[in-house]
């Protein structure tokens, strides 16, 4: 048996591919919608993808199945879960899976098991080799159910949901899971900095049997507590999260092997195109950005966090137009952003800033300064100012600095009101990456004097400046 396990950093998903050395028979199983690698993959070890699984709909990025069996003729079978009802079948699904339906690959069998509770649909894939085993399943494909140290969150669905869900997570975990041996490996959907849990590990693989003994979830308790410890310090889902749904149960737009965002654009018409409803996305460093920028452009820096971030905050409805530092930058910046459903890319700016700049077009800076300025800057005129901490509750409660408002990033824009706008706002994050994308949507949004604190809380506690706790 050949498994593959794709690993995206970031938004922090894995996909799988497996595959029946003797019959070249192979299957993917949650593929994301960027499928070169799946593709090269099976080239490479002379593998056919004859089938495409899904764990569930996916909330956190856009599943890549239609791509994948458009890019292969239409000649793989989608397999998805009928389980959830008309509201939670993707329409793009060629077979709709039930409870202990199967999919052979060669001697591989891959057997769907309900596992409700992320989702009211959501399946686990057993994987037997009938070469070693057909009694014990070697790898359970766990998509959001169970991850390494943690469990799939019951909340995407909104609150009236959640109980049911929570209900049936409980039972998945603790009833539906009790036939499946320790030695049985698992392979979950995401790792470290996903979302779609609460503190997932960062390892990518483990075992049914160490999850049971080490996995705080997997710790039996009366129904009642569990969810609430489970529920207990979960950060909040952005909004995005709500689309991804929409657009896999509907089925995303097939793109084909070009993808959108090559054209080059001149600054002018950059400039003539700069309007209410377009967007201009600079993803160069914080500091490239604090020092000139096209004004009313949002800067996400360039790396992984790029497409959670994206997600976050961008409109979907405006075109897309990309500030980069260098055009080899462009096919990875897009790639980020149809992850997470971003297809209208229109392009990039020829030349990048300095092209704009030796245009003669305006240009707009963003003040920065470090912390012990703004320490001072405190102690001088402490109620003449605004500090804006972005962080998430759980940094924002191990320690602040006194008197700052406290709104997350990604709901900025649901809070403008709560800012003053007569005064300075110095807006800190963990180092200064959310606190660039935060200053730049204050600046889109008129207030005057913004300014981002370079370092941010990790070089404030560093130099040893005061914080508080709330009681």
């Amino acid at each position: 048996m050949l498994l593959y396990q794709r690993f995206v950093p970031g938004l922090a998903i894995a996909s799988y591919v497996v595959g029946d050395e003797r019959t070249g028979e192979a299957a993917v199983i949650d593929p994301t919608r960027d499928v070169d690698d799946f593709l090269h993959y099976a080239h490479r070890h002379d593998l056919h993808i004859r089938h495409i699984l899904e764990t569930h709909v996916h909330a956190d990025f856009v599943v890549g199945s239609r791509e994948l069996k458009a890019r292969l003729g239409d000649v793989p079978v989608i397999h998805a879960s009928g389980l959830g009802g008309d509201e939670w079948t993707p329409a793009h699904a060629d077979q709709l899976v039930r409870n202990g339906d199967e999919v052979h690959v060669g001697s591989l069998r891959l057997r769907a098991m309900h596992t409700p509770g992320h989702t009211p649909e959501h399946v686990s894939w057993a994987l037997y080799d009938d070469s070693r085993s057909k009694e014990v399943p070697w790898v359970l494909f766990t998509g959001d159910l169970l991850f390494v140290g943690d469990v799939g969150r019951p909340d995407l669905l909104g609150k009236e949901a959640q109980k049911e869900l929570a209900h049936e997570l409980y039972k998945s975990l603790f009833e539906r899971l009790v036939d499946i041996p320790d030695i049985t490996e698992i392979f979950p959907n995401h790792g470290a900095g996903s979302l779609c849990g609460k503190a997932i590990n960062s390892r990518r693989s483990s075992t049914v049997g160490f999850e049971r003994r080490f996995n705080p979830a997997l710790v039996r308790k009366p129904e009642e507590e569990w969810v609430r410890d489970l529920m207990t310090d979960m950060p909040p889902a952005p909004p995005y999260f709500r689309r991804m749904k929409k657009i896999n149960r509907e089925g995303p737009a097939v793109l084909g092997p070009e993808l959108p965002g090559s054209r080059r654009w001149s600054p002018k018409e950059i400039y003539e195109r700069t309007c209410s409803n377009c967007l201009v996305l600079d993803v160069r460093s914080k500091e490239a950005f604090a020092a000139a920028h096209i004004p009313g452009a949002i800067n996400i820096p360039f790396g992984p966090q790029l497409p959670t971030w994206a997600g976050w905050v961008l409109p979907y409805d405006q075109p897309i137009q990309l500030v980069v530092d260098n055009p080899a930058q462009v096919s990875e910046v897009v790639t980020h952003l149809l992850r997470v459903g971003f297809d209208d890319i229109q392009g990039y700016l020829l030349g990048g800033l300095e092209a704009w700049e030796t245009s003669g077009f305006p240009i707009a800076s963003l003040d920065t300064l470090s912390v012990h300025e703004l320490h001072r800057a405190l102690q001088r005129e402490r109620n003449r100012v605004t500090v804006l901490d972005v962080r998430t509750e759980k940094e924002w409660k191990a320690g602040h600095i006194d008197g700052a408002i406290h709104i997350h990033g990604g709901m900025l824009q649901e809070q403008f009101d709560a800012i003053p706008r007569d005064r300075p706002v110095f807006v800190v994050c963990g180092s200064g990456y959310r606190a660039s994308i935060a200053a730049s949507f204050l600046k889109r949004e008129g207030f005057p004097q913004v300014i981002n604190v370079l370092g941010g809380m990790t070089a404030w506690k560093a130099a040893g400046l005061p914080t508080v706790q709330d009681s």
